[in-house]
């Protein structure tokens, strides 16, 4: 009974930590998170998407085809709630919560003997594992945001949690099924990860798969899960196929950078002897080399421990995607698992070694979004390193050494996570409040008041995509959406909408756009006179993100 109010207490503090606030942290609503709540909106009023797809599978949002899980998952929520932040951010945080619950069962599941120095509370690994995970920098970024690859991630561990007990039972082998298929059609990087995973746990447990196939009765119901697997993924793998299907993976893949192919000429040209220059220098060599180096990346101290990922939407200042003090308990639970030749530290190594691998074959990296899965596997390893730790100080028979450790263990985890909050809530939205796309439910307030004085609203590109950010806040008609043009690709593959009604999107040439006749002009960080604005909207620290002008009023 100790063991199942310990779990609820880290569900509750779980809970907690991703639900309140959903509407007002992260600041913003990013341009992804618009497309997700405005496309499921649109599917509910017209059964079109914002582009006059039925009931697609992948979307082709800003012609990037986003998998279709996450949006379908949000439909409801939008029903339900109506559009807005929280019928988008919701499902992820909510899932978030169900990923701490599963982590402690796979956890007890994989290791059944994992109690904390068998102490009479039977606090188990699991138990540690959960609450590292509720806590986790890397997930709460995630869980609190309306992110596809949290959510894939998360069904990707459910999947993997009844895979284990399908060994005891087949009929388990149906929801593994379901799960997996799920996250197949919700986020890219997991349709590397997951058939990898899936190989090792067959390879791993193989003895346990053979005996079941030697079963008629069993392996009817494994043929059946397996048939239904097939059917159910058919339509991703003739989506696949086609040009829209590998349009995200062309636009962001390691071989869309030409750099590691002009390295390679550069280097040939500067070496005499031909012969050896064609086998040194060329393009196989040079991108092999940068996807190696991207891989080990995410395994670099500084991005796990120090600063995290590059991209600002993906950590919070000052932080890096784990914490700081679990750094030596990571490499004494990977001694652990090294040392214990059991099948479930093979498969938590195969796990930790698998999940970064989608994310290497792109050029930016590396990439806590894409490699959001190696999160399971770290807390996991971490757990199982604490233990490891509380187990050799035991050792000692010094009971006040092994009370000392506790306490400060439990002190430092108190402080670091008290402190990434603190970054998280107050630091986060002054620092960077550019990367939420802060300042469009504002500018579409202000619009709906003020909107019917003028003839045009032309409203900065400045950050992104801001037509389905407008979309999203005005409620603009799916219908509208519909018959709008978007742009040809930019270099990075994405397109964009330039005009909705009268509303108009581009960079701000205030020369230019000044000359417009009854006009509001809403300006980013483009140059125009300050003192003409008749409107400001300042970002959480303070500094002016956009300035409103009326071109009537204009010297």
């Amino acid at each position: 009974m100790k063991n199942k109010i310990i779990l609820i207490i880290i569900l509750l503090l779980a809970l907690y930590l991703r639900v309140p606030l959903l509407d007002k942290y992260p600041a913003g609503l990013n341009a992804d998170e618009a497309a997700i709540g405005y496309n499921a909106y649109s599917l509910l009023k017209t059964g079109l998407d914002e582009h006059g797809s039925v009931w697609p599978l992948d979307f082709r949002s800003f012609d990037d085809y986003k998998p279709g899980g996450y949006f379908y998952l949000v439909l409801p929520f939008v029903a339900v709630l109506g559009l807005n932040v929280w019928a988008v951010r919701l499902p992820s945080a909510l899932l978030g919560v169900v990923s701490v619950l599963f982590v402690h069962l796979l956890v007890n599941k994989l290791f059944p003997k994992s109690q904390i120095l068998n102490l009479k509370s039977k606090i188990t690994v699991g138990h540690l594992a959960a609450l590292f995970l509720a806590i986790s920098p890397w997930h709460l970024q995630y869980s609190r945001g309306g992110w596809e690859a949290n959510v894939a991630s998360v069904f990707m561990l459910v999947g993997l949690y009844f895979l284990f007990k399908s060994l005891e039972n087949i009929k388990y082998f149906f929801l593994t099924t379901f799960s997996f298929v799920f996250s197949l059609y919700t986020y890219h990087s997991l349709r590397v990860v997951i058939p990898l995973i899936f190989v090792s746990f067959v390879i791993i447990y193989f003895a346990q798969i053979k005996s079941l196939l030697a079963n008629s009765k069993t392996a009817k119901s494994l043929i059946y899960s397996i048939i239904l697997g097939v059917l159910l993924l058919m339509p991703l793998t003739l989506q696949l196929l086609r040009p829209s299907g590998s349009s995200r993976f062309v636009g962001v893949s390691v071989f869309a950078d030409t750099g590691p192919l002009w390295e390679a000429l550069e280097l040939r040209r500067a070496d005499y002897s031909n012969l050896y220059a064609k086998v040194l220098h060329n393009r196989y060599a040079t991108y092999s080399f940068r996807i190696a180096k991207n891989y080990l990346s995410h395994f670099s101290p500084r991005f796990l421990f120090i600063t995290g990922d590059e991209i600002a939407r993906n950590k919070v200042p000052g932080m890096g995607q784990a914490y700081l003090w679990t750094a030596p308990f990571l490499l004494l639970g990977i001694y652990f698992l090294l040392r214990n030749h059991n099948q479930g530290s093979k498969l938590i190594l195969s796990w930790l070694f698998t999940a970064p691998l989608a994310a290497a074959l792109t050029f930016q990296s590396p990439h806590a979004l894409r490699a959001q899965n190696m999160v399971y596997p770290l807390v996991i390893i971490s757990a199982l390193g604490i233990s490891e730790f509380l187990t050799l100080i035991s050792t000692f028979r010094q009971k006040i050494l092994l009370v000392a450790s506790c306490v400060l263990l439990a002190a430092i985890c108190s402080y670091e996570t008290a402190r990434y909050l603190h970054q998280y809530y107050v630091h986060y939205p002054k620092e960077l409040a550019l990367a939420w796309q802060y300042g469009f439910d504002q500018i579409a307030a202000y619009i709906k008041v003020n909107g019917d004085q003028y003839d045009q609203i032309i409203i900065s590109d400045r950050y992104d995509q801001p037509y389905i950010l407008m979309a999203f806040y005005l409620k603009l008609p799916p219908e509208q959406l519909q018959q709008a043009i978007l742009t040809p690709r930019d270099r990075f593959g994405f397109s964009t909408v330039r005009n909705l009604g009268k509303l108009a999107f581009h960079r701000i040439d205030f020369g230019v756009d000044s000359k417009v006749e009854n006009a509001l002009i809403v300006v980013a960080d483009e140059g125009a006179p300050n003192d003409q604005a008749i409107y400001r909207i300042n970002d959480p620290g303070g500094r002016v993100m956009y300035r409103f002008y009326d071109t009537n009023k204009l010297k």
